[in-house]
C-alpha cells in the first residue's frame, strides 16, 4: 500500500472527506486533492506528511514505509533538503552555536 492509499484508508476509517482532511491539516483542499491524485510518493512535502499523520493519528514513518519491505522509508532529495532546514532551524532555536 502506498502513501496515498494509506491516507485514503485512514481518512475513510474516520469518515472524513478530502475537504474535511484538508481543513483539519490546514492544507488547501485543492492542494491536497492534487497531492492525492498524483499518487506520487515524492509529491508530498515533509510538512504536509507531518500534518496529515498528526491528524490521522499515525507517524510519518507509517505513511512512508513500504509494508512489503524491511527497507527504511525513502525521501526524495527535495524532501531531505526540506527536512534538513527544519532540523537546522530547531537546532538553532534551542542551542547556542559556538566555535
Amino acid at each position: 500500500m502506498n502513501i496515498t492509499d494509506k491516507i485514503h484508508k485512514l481518512r475513510i476509517e474516520k469518515g472524513w472527506s478530502v475537504a474535511k482532511l484538508a481543513r483539519e491539516t490546514d492544507i488547501p483542499t485543492v492542494s491536497l486533492r492534487v497531492m492525492l491524485s498524483r499518487n506520487d510518493p515524492n509529491g508530498y512535502s515533509i510538512k504536509a506528511l507531518t500534518r496529515i499523520g498528526e491528524v490521522l493519528g499515525v507517524p510519518v514513518s507509517y505513511l512512508t514505509q513500504d509494508e512489503n519491505s524491511n527497507a527504511r522509508p525513502q525521501l526524495s532529495q527535495k524532501q531531505k533538503d526540506e527536512l534538513m532546514k527544519i532540523i537546522g532551524g530547531a537546532i538553532d532555536k534551542y542551542f547556542e552555536i559556538t566555535d
